[in-house]
């Protein structure tokens, strides 16, 4: 039950994430993709409530992706690191909600406690899953803190950070989903 309710939310997040976001941009008609960052919409216009909420809401959900996922998947201690770890960064994502941009160090901890510890957390499951065998699942999760990376090392053109935000956000993303299918469809609980 817990591995099936842990699925949806983690596809739940990303999909809360993702329509409240582009709601709020589309009721922003000041917002510029590429003069802005996206955590402007949080204090900023009318959409601040909307774009706020979706930032508490996905947080909530992956943090209960987070813990279906440690109880279904991850083993041992790097497993049960790996999970603290995506329940800290799950944490921060509503955090930046509840802290919006004006808060000013609050926000910006949330912001980095965020990337670093979703990060590090996809790392080390896919660093489980290419030692337990499951290559697919691991070159999956590296690939995706490569990408990361790598958008973080583009020198981009534009004063706002709304594009790469979103870019970094996106290898994330698809791979919640792809775990959270992963959830639903195993019926038997198997080590990453």
């Amino acid at each position: 039950m817990l591995r099936s309710i842990a699925g949806v939310c983690g596809i739940t997040s990303q999909l809360v994430g993702l329509v409240t976001l582009l709601a709020a941009v589309s009721g922003s008609p000041w917002f510029s993709w590429t003069e802005n960052y996206l955590s402007v919409l949080g204090v900023r216009g009318s959409a601040i409530t909307l774009f706020n909420s979706g930032l508490i809401l996905s947080g909530v959900f992956s943090l209960i992706f987070a813990l279906g996922l440690g109880k279904s998947l991850l083993s041992g201690r790097l497993g049960q690191l790996s999970m603290i770890s995506l329940i800290l960064g799950s944490g921060a994502l509503s955090a930046m909600g509840i802290f919006p941009r004006t808060t000013g160090v609050p926000h910006n901890c949330a912001s980095v406690v965020f990337l670093v510890f979703v990060y590090l957390a996809i790392f080390l499951i896919g660093i489980m899953a290419i030692t337990a065998s499951q290559k697919v699942w691991g070159v999956l999760s590296l690939t995706a803190v490569f990408v990361i990376i790598a958008f973080q090392l583009v020198p981009w053109p534009w004063s706002g950070g709304a594009i790469p935000q979103l870019l970094y956000c996106l290898p994330w993303s698809l791979w919640t989903i792809a775990f959270g299918v992963r959830l639903l469809v195993r019926p038997k609980p198997v080590d990453v």
